[in-house]
């Protein structure tokens, strides 16, 4: 768990609240940014929406926690969090603005808790070309697009970045410089000599810095998560097998041994962070759960092995699954090399049946994209979810009360009760009858403000 009292957190870590319920939102101590800044940006009206008490008419409301969604609900905002949800659609007296989305469904914002903002996905993933500070534009981009495809919070875990652009860019939002969603960030992933994230095509007298911070051995990994923490990481990554868009490694080999894996998680939990892995391969994703590691990343081949430990220490998945298709279905046109379109072939053969299994049994899943694709897609995710066995509430959950438990927020963000922080989208229609109506989200509410408002008007 985090340390709140922590100085340097305080400064740094994204601002999840408006107002003070349970704990305080602690916000950067220098802020460039204004409300009415944003405001302008997003061309509303001037007055601070954070002093308006705000009517949402939702004609259905997903809560992020039950069952049901519940019909006719009047969400009430006030001082960016949930002030009160009424049963009918009446507009309350004392309400400044009363929005009319009875037609559609409301529900909570919703969390990627697997992106890659820095990556610009318009053809093979080059991590030479641009410089950091470009990065950190393009991540700043990234991050708007998807907070306007309704991702109200994101985690990044591990970027191609040889510098700390992506904590610039969370620092930035969270400061009110940049409108943006709030962002967890692993700055970089920590892999072994040889394996997923390493240069591997390089000539061994090239001298390039890798996105990934090649680390071997204990002492390594262990100043490595140090100095990651010392510059702003949320969380730590770990490559704990090998990968498909990389050259020379195989994704069924385990990338560490037990006394590195162990160190890793070792010296992140006692640095009060977070620990996640890159895992596809059967044995390094076991070697990581039995480590004591938060959550997995990928997991394509788990077996039922692995299933009965993650469920028994309560691992979270985060399964990635459309990522997959899309390399193997777009990536020869996109230049994408044939050696990882061919492993991406080879995996999806297992994935899906595997995949299913996982959901079956009860393993806690929690929704990532892995968005090497064009971010605003990420929400294509959710159809593959339930195309593998969940029904459209469970896939919604994953990407809202699942995702905030990952991230240790729940008591903030996630659901939709009173009290909580007010991140609210609506989509026109009903995604318990189609769930890819998640691809086309109309409006966005984060912390009680109106990002996007692109509801048909009649």
């Amino acid at each position: 768990m985090r340390n709140k009292h922590d100085p340097f957190l305080a400064a740094t870590r994204p601002c999840v609240a408006g107002g003070s319920r349970r704990r305080a939102c602690m916000r950067p101590t220098r802020r460039h940014g204004s409300v009415a800044a944003l405001i302008a940006v997003v061309l509303l009206p001037t007055t601070p929406l954070s002093a308006q008490t705000t009517a949402l008419r939702c004609g259905r409301l997903i809560d992020g926690i039950s069952d049901e969604a519940r019909q006719d609900v009047t969400v009430i905002v006030r001082d960016g969090r949930v002030a009160e949800l009424r049963d009918g659609t009446a507009v309350p007296d004392g309400v400044d603005r009363a929005l009319d989305m009875r037609g559609g469904t409301c529900l909570p914002g919703m969390m990627d808790l697997h992106t890659h903002l820095l990556i610009k996905p318009d053809g093979p993933v080059s991590e030479l070309d641009r410089s950091s500070a470009d990065r950190a534009l393009d991540g700043l981009h990234a991050a708007q697009k998807m907070l306007h495809a309704g991702f109200t919070t994101l985690r990044n875990p591990g970027d191609f970045d040889t510098h700390y652009a992506m904590v610039s860019v969370k620092r930035s939002i969270a400061a009110g410089e940049h409108p943006g969603p709030r962002i967890f960030v692993a700055p970089h992933a920590l892999g072994p000599t040889g394996g997923h994230g390493d240069l591997n095509t390089l000539a061994p007298d090239a001298a390039i810095q890798t996105p990934t911070r090649i680390v071997n051995g204990v002492d390594e990994i262990r100043a490595m998560i140090r100095e990651q923490v010392k510059y702003g990481a949320d969380w730590i990554k770990v490559m704990a097998t090998g990968g498909v868009m990389s050259a020379g490694d195989d994704p069924t080999h385990t990338a560490y041994i037990d006394e590195e894996m162990w160190a890793a998680v070792d010296e992140t939990h006692r640095l009060g962070r977070r620990i996640t892995v890159h895992a596809i391969g059967t044995e390094g994703l076991k070697q990581a759960v039995a480590a004591g590691v938060n959550s997995v990343e990928h997991g394509i081949l788990i077996d039922d092995e692995a299933i009965e430990m993650m469920k028994a220490r309560g691992t979270w998945l985060i399964p990635t699954i459309y990522v997959l298709n899309y390399v193997v279905e777009e990536g020869p046109a996109l230049g994408y090399p044939e050696a990882s379109v061919a492993k991406g072939r080879v995996l999806m053969e297992t994935r899906d049946d595997n995949v299913r299994r996982a959901i079956e049994a009860g393993v806690k899943i929690a929704f990532g994209s892995d968005t090497i694709f064009p971010h605003e897609w990420a929400a294509r995710e959710f159809a593959h979810l339930v195309r593998l066995g969940m029904s459209p509430m469970e896939a919604i959950r994953t990407a809202t009360y699942n995702a905030a438990q990952v991230l240790g927020i729940e008591d903030e963000v996630g659901t939709l009760q009173p009290g909580m922080v007010a991140d609210i989208i609506a989509v026109g229609g009903n995604p318990l009858d189609d769930i890819t109506e998640l691809e086309q989200v109309d409006f966005v509410m984060k912390d009680g403000q109106i990002i996007k408002d692109a509801r048909p008007r009649t």
